[in-house]
Parts: C-alpha cells; sequence; structure tokens
C-alpha cells in the first residue's frame, strides 16, 4: 500500500476539491472560444490577433511564472498558493469581461494567465504525495478531466446562458453591455464557489522533506533527460492538438456548417462534456492497470496509442462534408486526445523525486504550454490569414498544424516507452 498522509476517502476528497478548481480554471481560460465571433465582430479583429488573444497572451506570463511559482509549490503551503492564483486570475476574468480596446483584452487574458499558472504544479504535487506516484494515474486523470469538462461547460454551458442573456431583458446597468461581456460576468459565480471551497481547507502534510539541493536536481536531469525530452515532445503534441481544437472548433462550425455562435458552443460543448473526461478516466485506469502489472512504459503506450487514433481523428473532421460525420470525428478525437491528456503528467511524477516535483513538473508544462498555447491558435489564424483562403481555409489551416506536431509528438511517445524499457523498474 502507499503511504499516503490520508484515508482512502480523504485523499478522493482533496483530488475532488482540486479538480473543481482545475474545472473553473478552464472555463475562465476557454469560455473566449465560444464568443470569438462577437469579440472579432465588436473589435473588428483579424484572426491573428484572435489567435494571439487567445493563445500568445495567456502564454506569456504563464511561462514567465510557472517555473518560479513551482519553486514555491516546493517550499510554500500549496493551498495558499492555489488560493492566491485564483483571486488573481478572477480578477483577470472580470477584466476582460469589461476590457474595451483590444490592448485591454490583452492584458487582462495576461492576468488570467499569470494567475493560473500555479495551480497545476501546486495540485499535482498535492495529489502525488497523497496517492503515492504508483498510484496517481487515477486521481491525475480525475485533475485532467475536470479540465477537460470545464472546457465542454464553458461552451456548451457558456452557448445556453448565452441564448438566455440575449433574450433577457437585463437591468438597465447592463444594458451597455454586449451580452458575451454579461457572460462572462456571470460565469464568475463558480469562481466565487471555489474561493469559498478552497477558503476552508488546509494542507495536508508532505511525504517528504522538502530540501532538494539544485545538485541534486542536476543529478536527476542527468540521469533521465531523454525520458523526459521524449514525454515532452509527446505532452507537447497533445496539448497543442488540444488548444486549436478548443480554440477554433466553434468558430468552424460557424463558417463551414452554418451554425449560429450559441448552437456552436452547444454542439462542441455537449461532446466535450460527454466524451472528453471518458477519456480522461479511461486514459487514468489503464495507466494504473498497465503499472499495476508490471509495464515500466505504460504512460508511453498509452501515450502513443491514444495520440494516434487522435491524429486521425482529427484530420476526418478538417475534411468532413458534413455537420454529422464532423460531429462523430469531433467525437473520437475529444475521446482520445484525453486518454492521452495525464500521460505525460503521471510519467514526471515517475521520474522526478517528491521534493522536486513542483520545480519539475512546472518547467515540463512551461514547455509544453509556449509551444501548445504560444504557438498552436496563433499559427491556426495566420495561416487561415495569409495561406489559406475561402471558405474551408481555417480547417486546411488547422489540418497542416495537426500533421506538423502531430506524428512527431506520436514518434516521441515511441522513444519515451523505449527508454523507460530500457530503464526499468
Amino acid at each position: 500500500m502507499s503511504k499516503t498522509p490520508f484515508h482512502a476517502m480523504g485523499a478522493w476528497r482533496l483530488a475532488l476539491t482540486l479538480a473543481f478548481v482545475h474545472l473553473v480554471s478552464s472555463i475562465d481560460r476557454h469560455l473566449l472560444s465560444l464568443v470569438l465571433p462577437l469579440v472579432k465582430a465588436e473589435l473588428a479583429l483579424t484572426d491573428t490577433k484572435l489567435g494571439f488573444l487567445q493563445g500568445t497572451a495567456y502564454v506569456l506570463p504563464y511561462a514567465a511564472a510557472i517555473v518560479p511559482a513551482g519553486m514555491l509549490v516546493d517550499r510554500f503551503d500549496r493551498f495558499a498558493i492555489i488560493l492566491s492564483a485564483l483571486a488573481v486570475w478572477t480578477l483577470g476574468t472580470a477584466a476582460f469581461a469589461l476590457s474595451q480596446a483590444y490592448p485591454q483584452l490583452v492584458a487582462a487574458r495576461m492576468l488570467l494567465g499569470l494567475g493560473q499558472a500555479a495551480l497545476v504544479p501546486a495540485a499535482i504535487s498535492l495529489i502525488t504525495d497523497t496517492f503515492g506516484p504508483r498510484r496517481s494515474g487515477r486521481p491525475i486523470a480525475l485533475f485532467t478531466s475536470a479540465a477537460t469538462f470545464g472546457r465542454g461547460l464553458a461552451l456548451s454551458g457558456g452557448g445556453l446562458l448565452l441564448t438566455a442573456i440575449v433574450a433577457w431583458r437585463s437591468p438597465t446597468w447592463l444594458q451597455h453591455l454586449d451580452p458575451w461581456r454579461v457572460l462572462f460576468l456571470v460565469s464568475l459565480a463558480v469562481n466565487v464557489a471555489a474561493i469559498a471551497l478552497f477558503s476552508t481547507t488546509r494542507e495536508p502534510p508532505r511525504s517528504q522533506s522538502l530540501r532538494a539541493s539544485g545538485e541534486k536536481l542536476r543529478l536527476v536531469l542527468a540521469k533521465h533527460w531523454p525520458s523526459y525530452l521524449a514525454y515532452f515532445g509527446s505532452a507537447a503534441s497533445t496539448i497543442l492538438i488540444i488548444q486549436i481544437i478548443a480554440a477554433w472548433t466553434p468558430t468552424i462550425l460557424v463558417r463551414s456548417f452554418g451554425t449560429s455562435v450559441a448552437e456552436s458552443g452547444m454542439i462542441f460543448g455537449a461532446i466535450v462534456v460527454c466524451v472528453g473526461p471518458a477519456g480522461n478516466v479511461v486514459g487514468g485506469f489503464a495507466l494504473d492497470r498497465l503499472a499495476a502489472r508490471g509495464v515500466t512504459a505504460a504512460p508511453a503506450v498509452v501515450a502513443a496509442v491514444s495520440l494516434l487514433v487522435a491524429v486521425a481523428a482529427v484530420s476526418a473532421f478538417c475534411l468532413a462534408g458534413s455537420l454529422v460525420a464532423a460531429i462523430v470525428a469531433l467525437a473520437g478525437a475529444t475521446f482520445t486526445l484525453g486518454m492521452a491528456t495525464p500521460a505525460g503528467l503521471v510519467a514526471i511524477q515517475h521520474l522526478t523525486p517528491s521534493a522536486l516535483r513542483g520545480r519539475m513538473t512546472g518547467a515540463f508544462l512551461l514547455g509544453v504550454t509556449l509551444i501548445a498555447l504560444g504557438i498552436g491558435p496563433v499559427l491556426v489564424g495566420w495561416l487561415a490569414d495569409h495561406v489559406f483562403g475561402g471558405a474551408a481555409g481555417l480547417r486546411r489551416a488547422v489540418l497542416a498544424v495537426l500533421w506538423t506536431f502531430g506524428i512527431p509528438g506520436v514518434i516521441s511517445a515511441i522513444l519515451a516507452g523505449r527508454l523507460e524499457r530500457r530503464r526499468g523498474p
């Protein structure tokens, strides 16, 4: 049995609390995808500017803060860090709703990224300390599935709310705000709930000493750097594909299949809510089951198989000739990308000593985020503006980016498996 500071019920209660906060962060991050056409119309923005707003503006402060945040996680109260981060990104969401010009939107989006930088390193450190690195597949999958569910809720629930807001006879003080701005303000209710919930909790004892020297970090990197790099390539590819699909699918549904903005959000959101978390959970169970059977390379096996199928499914979506075919392909892509998501995080916990997990998880996420969010959405937008034209230009741009990054990601996962088998248990 793993040594944990909690009994099983307490451990899973902690995992559920962290998952709820992750859900809130995902709603705040992805609500913009739903209202892109409305923001574009109000401010007369290009697809390149929209891509920058979704990806690069978020990722720059996120990247700058995540490694220092990981160092804080290894030394200080992780619950206090998460609560402070939650307050910062809630302020960013509110500021976005009230911004009147593109530079203000960018600044608000940057505040969101700054606040969310600390969440995953702190949460993964807490989960792995509580469950143990070899039994962390399912709780980490629960944590990642909450982000998937939040993304779907932002789209489907956001679409329903947007429809209601448009039909609602709002109070006088709200009538000067466009419906998408009211939607962002209403969404802050879940942020308030998360702050209230987290304010009542305290950090459990750490499983090991906090002492970890720079020399120990260098030794770990020297021993495992090929495996870290291979898992990084696979994870970066997976998250990049998730981000370009999350960023551009509602717009593709509007442009290519004639849906309204609200309908596109409800369609894609329903797919994400119904299928995405199931993929996360199946991936987590597969990771723990393979590890229990003594498969050293369990994360690599799950990542390689699921990512390969995901590339095929997203390709089918980009080439779909009807809305029904697009929906079926999206469902397959969402499930398999969900399966692949926990693999990289679980692998990093296997490779890294407890006292170094915060900063190593932060460094790992830094690289993944720079590529996935900093390059993915804005590259698709640039290709759609300058390379591919016509009604299908956006889908062709997604397809080009998918193959450019997806196949190398599969190869990286296969290489990680070979390295893990060579390393042994």
